[in-house]
This record gives C-alpha cells, structure tokens and sequence, in this order.
C-alpha cells in the first residue's frame, strides 16, 4: 500500500534525503518548509509527483492550515515525518531568555503543532498512522554549551513518547529518532571542512559524522509497515555515540 507522507523541514539535509527516499519506492509526499524555492528544486527531482506547501511551523495554526490545503489538493497524509529544528552552541550563563525561546519555538513548539494537527487529522480519519518527530543525541548526553538545544530537543522525544502512550490503542504509532552530528547546513561550524569533519568524528565510537540519509534511512522503515508494532521508542542513529565509551587509544 501506497502511503502519503508528511515532511516538514522537508529541504534540510535529512528531510530531503527522506523524500528522495520515499519518492522512489512510490509514496506521494507533501513537502513542507519555509522556502518554497527550494522545496520547488526538491519536488522538481523526485520520480513521484509531490505538493509544495511552504509554511513556518513555528507559528500557531500554520500546521493546521497547511493540512487542510493539502486535503483540499487530495492529499491526505496517514504518515508524518517532522524534520524541522535548529541548533544553538552556547553556555548557559552567556544564554538569554530570547536564545530559550527561539531554540524551543523551532524545536519543541513546531513538532508540537505539527503533530497536533496530524493527530487530530487521524483521529477524524480512523486510519492507523505513523509520525516520527526528531530529536537528538544531546538530549539524553550531556554535551558542553548545549544547555538550550538539550532541554528542547529532550522535550520533542518526550513529546513523542508519551503521545505513543495516548493514541497506541487508535493505531497511531509515534517514535522519534535521535541522531548525532549530521553533515547540514546546521551543523556547518562542526562539519563545514574537512579538518572540522576529521575533529569531530575523533569523538564518535565509529570515528563518523552522520548524513542526512542515515536518519532517512531510519525515519523511513518507523514510517512503514514493517515497523507497525513499534511506537513509543526514542532511537539513536549517532555510531553509538551516546551510549558507548570507548577506551582511549594509547
């Protein structure tokens, strides 16, 4: 069965690779961010047709108006994968409320509305469906100087964990993925050359640094069929990174 999914932050590094992904094995897809040219440049290379509905998710009601136009075009999605966020590297004491707000608005507040209104869409529809919300590996790993981004990423996974609880015996499956360092525009004072590439991925049990299509990869299979009795999990795609504790090399 065909299903239609949902990609918000669909022109990142992650939410892109997913497209591609589920473009080739034949979903339909409603592809979602704020830039609509390069959601456009995005939709031009898929092998699937797919809907451009730029939106800022972060904004109360976007989530909502963006359904019920993609609805309206025939497009109703039954899987949601919310790839939108940010990133902020920066001590709590140098941190202002205004850095908080911003980091929980992209981050906790977008996949809140996001999923509501997926939800809620469900709900209408009695359908079993899949969301996936994306979380991160600091959340659950204490990191210097993420303070912010820590505490609104583990507010997405919990997020998901306990909407899990909510809506599991209405088929509606939620998990969330919890990636390292990824290759994107985000990540680029980590990743943007080769010497930093070659830093960072020093610290990581494999000695890598993710791509987008490692979580799409992940992001896919929780979205499809093959996964339906799985919900309510928050897993890593980060080489391990936040469980393991190699010995150092002498």
């Amino acid at each position: 069965m065909a299903h239609t999914a949902w990609i918000t932050g669909a022109s990142g590094a992650m939410g892109s690779a997913l497209a591609r992904r589920l473009s080739q094995q034949g979903w339909r897809l409603v592809l979602t961010a704020r830039e609509e040219g390069a959601l456009l440049a995005l939709a031009d290379q898929l092998p699937q047709p797919a809907l451009v509905l730029p939106a800022d998710l972060t904004l109360a009601g976007a989530a909502e108006q963006t359904i019920q136009t993609a609805i309206q075009l025939g497009f109703i999605p039954d899987r949601l994968a919310h790839c939108v966020g940010s990133t902020l590297i920066k001590p709590l004491h140098l941190s202002s409320a205004n850095d908080a707000q911003q980091v929980f608005a992209a981050n906790y507040f977008s996949a809140f509305y996001t999923l509501k209104a997926f939800i809620a869409l469900q709900l209408r529809q009695k359908n079993p469906a899949s969301a996936v919300l994306v979380g991160s590996l600091v959340a659950s790993a204490g990191f210097p100087n993420h303070e912010i981004i820590a505490s609104a990423k583990a507010a997405v996974a919990s997020l998901a964990q306990t909407s899990a609880a909510t809506y599991a015996e209405r088929g509606i499956r939620v998990n969330a993925i919890m990636p390292g360092l990824t290759r994107s525009v985000l990540s680029a004072r980590m990743t943007g050359t080769d010497e930093a590439c070659e830093r960072n991925a020093k610290m990581n049990p494999m000695g890598l640094i993710g791509s987008g299509d490692d979580s799409a990869a992940l992001i896919a299979f929780l979205l499809s069929d093959d996964a339906r009795w799985i919900t309510g999990q928050q897993i890593g795609v980060d080489g391990g990174h936040a469980v393991l504790h190699p010995l150092p090399k002498i």
